[in-house]
């Protein structure tokens, strides 16, 4: 594992100029949200149309300990993108369906993997279960169906929060769910609830894995790397004192099985509404910042020693002048690169503590508009799309007449700052086995309840070697153009006698000084044309990609961390490979991170090689990727050098053997009885004469099926028509698989 604070890899490209730091004005904007107005304790915002502009959704119900009316479900559509104009329309009944319940929080996710945002609403006071909607994606977007029954939420709950994330790194978003059990404030308690996600939306709960204390009025789940091992850990403020500390931090062992170490964190309040998570003195690390902290306050804690296992924390002191307060909110609201503090108020007001740094805090309330309601939610949003963040509130429990959530447009600078890259797991030496998994942290403007609106993409392919020689001249570049394969890197050199500046111009910008006489390599994976510009001389040399480098996978984990998964490419499986990350934020901001990673060799031993050549020319040859690690049920056999176009299957025995042309075949079997053929899965080798496929290492088709072991052998070959005359079928070398 390799962690690198600040500062990543070979190349780290950071877009777009800082601007100077202006102080921000948050103006309320009058009846801009539509009624009815209701109740409301759950906010959150997400493009679920994918139309370019952000929408509302409200978890709305009555109720403070005790259920009251049940209210609809709220998804309010911005109109933005479509008018020109900032406006909402309340389509939630026509988009949801008419749901009522007790709700109190909502957030959104990808749970199916389809590329499109669905929705959970979590419901308290044991009345409805949550509500799971899944997006109808491309057919009607933004559309919903409630599905919370097949896909596994069956339960009511005593739901105050919930959170989506990869608690076991498998690439897809697993849930925990608040749930206080028979009283929401009190009462003898409940365990949150932990569901693992099977890849496609369906969830099982877990609660052995997740092994959580019982402990009252739990208000809030975030999930985010406590103790910098990329895994994320489970952090839970409660409205309530509770043995074994008030609070949950739990710690994850990378596979979703956690430990509580809920005690070492400092005796704090046992009012707390709503806890945030996110560097806030510019370590690196994660610290906490507590609502309602002592007598109604809030302050920070600071993470001293991310790495002490368990993490160790200091208790800041508790900040003064606000007041009963509901929710906390992480924003650079002055562009000067730190976490500031917006805080939901039930006061007069909202309440904002500018971070100064080193957990310094001053009162800048006077930045937000004073308007008396009862905040119960916030989160902010740039809802007009113009690069700086808007807050939105919610607002219950207290004097009905200002139920009205509320729109505060930010009028100050825009966000010109590009997300930070802080730490990155890439490996950098031979791993077990494809695919190569890798994890980047990030910081960006702002985070509520894991939400950031960072998007981030990824390329990936084997190093090519050098590319041409671009040099600078006095008379300007050697070449007008030059032409890299995806994976090639470009030399680019200063031949003139000064410190020359270059800008690289294409789906980001590079910039790149380079003293005189000085030579330097980039590595582009995004397809071109891109643009070389010499700043000083306006001279230009136009760099061509082609092709592309292959798109790898790309998970918003939670806690601002993003999972990477590269799967190879048949014939390209080993040696040095690059990969691409970039990084965008709402405003357009991007930071992008360029390394490498030694691929590990193809898996087993071949035998019988080489194969008796086929009508392609060539011998058939047998390979595998993945694990021999039986734990990691990742193996994937191939076979290439194979005739286009034609039919085979994989054989497997657990011995080898020697059948010289077995029923007129053109080639060898190389297995001894009893042998197992994978029939299930035929396969053609299409136009690049090669095919593959996933092993079930559960259940090998011999007779009976039979499950690998650790410390087993298995052989594998491959059969395949061809059309060598006299015969009509061919094999491959064997491979044999030694397991662990």
């Amino acid at each position: 594992m390799r962690l690198i604070p600040n500062t990543l890899s070979r190349c780290v490209i950071s877009i777009c100029v800082m601007a100077p730091a202006l102080t921000q004005q948050f103006v309320h904007q009058n009846n801009l949200l539509p009624g009815p107005h209701r109740w409301t304790e759950g906010l959150t915002a997400e493009d679920v149309d994918l139309d370019g502009d952000l929408d509302l959704m409200f978890s709305e119900g009555d109720g403070f300990s005790s259920a009251g009316s049940q209210r609809q479900c709220r998804l309010l559509i911005n109109q933005f993108v479509p008018t020109g104009n900032l406006t909402f329309t309340d389509e939630s009944v026509a988009r949801l369906g008419t749901r009522l319940a007790n709700g109190k929080n909502v957030i959104s996710g990808d749970v199916n993997g389809d590329g499109w945002p669905d929705l959970l609403y979590v419901n308290a006071f044991n009345t409805q279960v949550p509500y799971l909607f899944i997006n109808r994606g491309a057919s009607q977007p933004g559309f919903f169906d409630m599905q919370s029954a097949t896909r596994g939420l069956t339960e009511v709950y005593n739901g105050g929060g919930a959170d989506f994330g990869d608690l076991d790194d498998d690439g897809d978003l697993d849930l925990i769910i608040s749930d206080s059990g028979s009283s929401y404030l009190g009462g003898s308690g409940g365990r949150p609830r932990m569901f693992r996600n099977d890849g496609n939306g369906f969830f099982t709960e877990d609660a052995a894995s997740l092994n959580a204390p019982i402990k009252r009025a739990q208000m809030d789940v975030q999930l985010v790397d406590l103790d910098g091992d990329f895994d994320l850990d489970f952090f839970g403020p409660n409205r309530s004192s509770n043995t074994g500390g008030n609070h949950y931090l739990m710690l994850n062992d990378g596979t979703g099985v956690f430990t509580n170490v809920s005690s070492t964190l400092p005796g704090n309040s046992s009012t707390v509404y709503e806890a945030e998570v996110g560097d806030l003195d510019g370590d690196t690390d994660i610290d906490l910042f507590f609502v309602s902290l002592s007598g109604f306050n809030e302050g920070h804690m600071e993470n001293t020693n991310p790495l002490g296992n368990p993490p160790t924390w200091s208790l800041g002191g508790s900040l003064s002048g606000s007041g009963d307060d509901n929710e906390v909110v992480l924003i650079d609201y002055d562009n000067d690169s730190d976490y500031d503090a917006l805080i939901g108020s039930l006061s007069s007001r909202e309440y904002l503590w500018r971070n100064n740094g080193n957990l310094n805090w001053s009162n800048a309330a006077s930045q937000i508009q004073a308007v008396s309601d009862s905040t119960l939610d916030a989160t902010v949003a740039d809802l007009d799309n113009d690069g700086d963040y808007d807050l939105i509130t919610a607002q219950g429990e207290s004097n009905s007449a200002q139920w009205r959530s509320k729109v505060y447009l930010n009028t100050g600078s825009a966000d010109t700052l590009p997300p930070v890259l802080v730490a990155t797991d890439l490996p950098n030496a031979s791993f077990p086995g494809w695919p190569a998994v890798f994890h980047v942290k990030i910081k960006d403007q702002v985070i509520d309840d894991g939400v950031n609106y960072v998007s981030a993409r990824g390329l990936a392919a084997p190093l090519n070697g050098p590319g041409p020689l671009v040099s600078l001249q006095p008379s300007g570049f050697s070449v007008p153009q030059v032409t890299l394969g995806a994976g090639q890197t470009l030399l680019l050199q200063n031949g003139t006698a000064s410190t020359q500046e270059f800008h690289l111009l294409g789906s980001f910008t590079d910039t790149i000084t380079l003293v005189a006489g000085a030579t330097t390599e980039r590595i582009l994976l995004s397809s071109g044309p891109w643009s070389l510009l010499a700043v000083s001389t306006g001279a230009q040399v136009i760099v061509n990609v082609t092709p592309a480098a292959s798109a790898i996978e790309v998970l918003a984990q939670g806690g601002q961390q993003y999972r990477f998964s590269a799967d190879p490419v048949l014939g390209g499986t080993t040696g040095l490979w690059a990969v691409e990350c970039v990084f965008t934020d709402w405003a357009g901001n991007t930071s992008v991170l360029t390394d490498n990673f030694v691929a590990p060799g193809p898996l087993g031993t071949n035998y019988c090689s080489p194969a008796v050549q086929n009508s392609s020319g060539q011998p058939g040859s047998m390979s595998a990727i993945g694990s021999l690690a039986v734990a990691d049920q990742n193996l994937t056999l191939m076979a290439s050098q194979l005739p286009p176009g034609k039919f085979g299957y994989f054989l497997v025995s657990a011995n080898q053997g020697l059948i010289v042309g077995p029923g007129g075949s053109q080639g060898n079997l190389c297995l001894g009885s009893p042998i197992g053929r994978f029939v299930s899965q035929v396969q053609n080798s299409g136009p690049t004469g090669s095919f593959s496929i996933v092993v079930n290492m559960n259940s090998l088709p011999t007779a009976p099926p039979v499950a690998i072991l650790p410390g087993d052998t298995w052989n594998f070959t491959t059969w395949f028509r061809d059309v060598n005359p006299g015969s009509t079928s061919n094999f491959t070398d064997g491979l044999q698989l030694d397991f662990q």
